[in-house]
């Protein structure tokens, strides 16, 4: 039930977590964000999902409309049950495998990124479809080495045993962090790797043609991933600074929501590159770089024993 609670909560915090973003690159490019809706635009979550959930459904000829909503649907679905893995103190059900369960469903995600883009029978729909697909499974392959290589120093695929690891990881493995985080902002499709949509090339990319429920479906997962790789990233590297106890709990919530504002920040200073140069430089330097690391990581761990 508490893992429930906590899929149930990240909802209401991915909604402001998109304000938050506008709010941010509001201050970057030294403008104003949201802030008519109520004290500085508090309830402007509120706004645009009341605004998004009663839009009329409009639905392509060329698709039919339960298959057309079945993409965002396995979309949304993926991105919010990866939360029953969330390291709280008192778990009620513990993921021995939690890690390789990760792996599978954000795996299965890129098939209703996929059933997204082919149903809309629209080439920029399509093409966006097919840059994201590739572009994750290319990259999938480099986050999986990274993520083995702290795994081979803490001997498990637990979350809440891996917090308790992550100041041996940080202190061995900064060159892993620093990689981990492009194949994190890679991964999430976020700029300065967001090739799935441009806006003189393929507009919103595979959600070109979704409104209302469908793309506020399609929101969400997105920004729900990027906060889960966020409290993968500060469950990796940083959560040796709090204890594993209930008070401890809100402290590494604040934590990983600090990296999910460098991911802002990152867009925000970042310009967007070119999506050739993404996947030759995944294949050609990130993953070569990537197994040699793993490599040294399992001679280390040889040395130990």
């Amino acid at each position: 039930m508490s893992q429930f609670m906590v899929s149930i909560f990240m909802m209401v915090c991915v909604a402001y977590y998109i304000v938050i973003e506008r709010k941010g690159l509001g201050m970057v490019q030294r403008r104003h964000g949201p802030n008519k809706v109520s004290f500085k635009g508090f309830l402007q979550p509120i706004a645009d999902g009341v605004k998004l959930f009663t839009k009329e459904i409009i639905v392509p000829s060329a698709a039919g409309k339960s298959m057309f909503f079945l993409g965002p649907f396995v979309c949304f679905f993926c991105a919010y049950s990866l939360w029953v893995l969330y390291p709280n103190s008192i778990p009620v059900v513990r993921f021995e495998f939690g890690l390789l369960f990760f792996l599978c469903v954000s795996s299965f995600s890129v098939y209703g990124v996929f059933l997204v883009g082919w149903i809309c029978d629209s080439r920029y729909a399509f093409l966006g479809a097919m840059r994201a697909v590739a572009q994750t499974v290319s990259y999938e392959i480099f986050l999986s080495t990274l993520l083995f290589c702290p795994l081979i120093l803490v001997q498990s695929f637990d979350l809440i045993q891996l917090r308790q690891f992550s100041f041996v990881v940080l202190l061995i493995g900064q060159e892993v962090l620093i990689l981990w985080l492009i194949s994190v902002l890679a991964e999430t499709h976020r700029a300065p790797f967001d090739f799935v949509e441009g806006e003189s090339e393929l507009v919103s990319g595979y959600s070109v043609e979704y409104g209302g429920v469908g793309f506020a479906l399609l929101a969400l997962g997105e920004y729900s991933n990027m906060m889960f790789m966020s409290m993968i990233t500060a469950c990796l590297y940083f959560s040796f600074v709090v204890p594993v106890c209930w008070w401890g709990d809100f402290i590494f919530a604040f934590l990983f929501v600090l990296i999910s504002y460098f991911l802002i920040w990152v867009r925000g200073t970042l310009p967007r590159y070119r999506y050739d140069l993404l996947m030759k430089v995944c294949w050609e330097i990130f993953l070569p770089v990537s197994l040699c690391i793993f490599i040294i990581f399992m001679g280390f761990w040889e040395l130990i024993l």
